[in-house]
């Protein structure tokens, strides 16, 4: 008798995988929509940044109406105690500090005392988030002090220590919104200036100011002078660091120039010195009303003037 034996079948399983061809395709395809995502993530990132400089601009507008609700008048551009020879004045944003709610910091600050005392020494390297635009780069001298971005508008004359200068914030001089004869909506209290990278061995042309050959006679003769400058030759760079510490009251910017021009320092006592921001194509700006405008670089060389004259007599257009 035979018996039928069956004969087991074994399946044969292939296994599945990618081929390279597949998974470079796959790579590509990532790759693409990474290159379509980081822009939009950027973008987002920026957005986010100006909002809250624009906002840190606007409360220093409102902090200028509250001082001069309580003092009847503006706080100086650079004042304070008579210093010693060659020392700087205190700026306005020192005296503005109760109004941002800072008030333990200016109580830090003995105002008796020039500021470059060792007793004003905590107070002048405190670093204040409200001074400071996150688009901008980090201090590069924090040894210098805490650092500021939001300088007060001088004027649009390219004397840096005339005292007929035409902005708001003059060397010991206050003014009040009598003073601003061409109106608070036309007339710039605040705006942007980029910390200066405390470096002459690496050239930024929005950032660094340069040593300006001559002496020019007019703000556009400045502006000519100013672009004629080598800024090739690190000689050039002026021995100048603008921003830091935001007690000294140097760090004001002009309306010599529109925003993100070149900035030049002519000896002894002439500048253009204009607003400038790692925004893209422009600068956020504080009206003396309180309000905050994004003006773009493209702004007209007159209308830009005529916002940093506080009594010019001029209607300017758009900015």
């Amino acid at each position: 008798m035979t018996s039928n034996h069956l004969i087991p079948i074994t399946r044969i399983h292939r296994r599945v995988a990618f081929t390279l061809v597949e998974l470079l395709v796959v790579i590509a395809i990532i790759g693409i929509l990474v290159g379509l995502l980081l822009p939009a993530v950027q973008a987002a990132r920026e957005a986010a940044r100006r909002m809250q400089c624009t906002n840190n601009l606007k409360q220093l507008g409102l902090a200028l109406h509250n001082y001069h609700d309580a003092h009847k008048r503006f706080p100086f551009g650079s004042g304070g105690t008579t210093p010693p020879s060659g020392s700087p004045g205190y700026s306005a944003v020192s005296l503005l500090l109760p109004y941002i709610e800072q008030d333990s910091l200016h109580s830090a600050i003995d105002f008796r005392l020039p500021l470059t005392a060792a007793a004003n020494s905590p107070a002048r390297l405190q670093v204040v988030a409200a001074f400071l635009c996150p688009s901008d780069k980090e201090n590069p001298q924090p040894q210098a002090g805490g650092a500021i971005n939001y300088m007060g508008n001088k004027g649009s004359l390219h004397w840096w220590s005339d005292p007929s200068q035409t902005g708001i914030f003059l060397h010991s001089k206050s003014l009040k919104f009598s003073d601003i004869i061409d109106g608070t909506s036309n007339t710039a209290a605040f705006a942007e200036r980029l910390l200066t990278d405390g470096n002459n061995g690496i050239v930024d042309l929005k950032a660094d100011v340069f040593l300006g050959i001559g002496d020019p006679n007019s703000p556009d003769e400045a502006i000519q002078m100013c672009y004629a400058t080598d800024t090739t030759n690190l000689a050039n760079q002026f021995p100048l660091f603008m921003g830091a510490p935001w007690m000294n009251g140097q760090h004001t910017y002009m309306h010599v120039d529109v925003p993100n021009r070149k900035s030049c320092g002519f000896y002894p006592f002439k500048a253009t010195m204009p607003a400038s921001s790692r925004h893209s194509g422009g600068v956020n700006m504080a009206l003396c009303d309180g309000s905050v405008r994004f003006v773009a670089q493209s702004v007209d060389l007159p209308t830009w003037r005529a916002v940093g004259t506080r009594n010019g007599g001029e209607v300017p257009g758009d900015f």
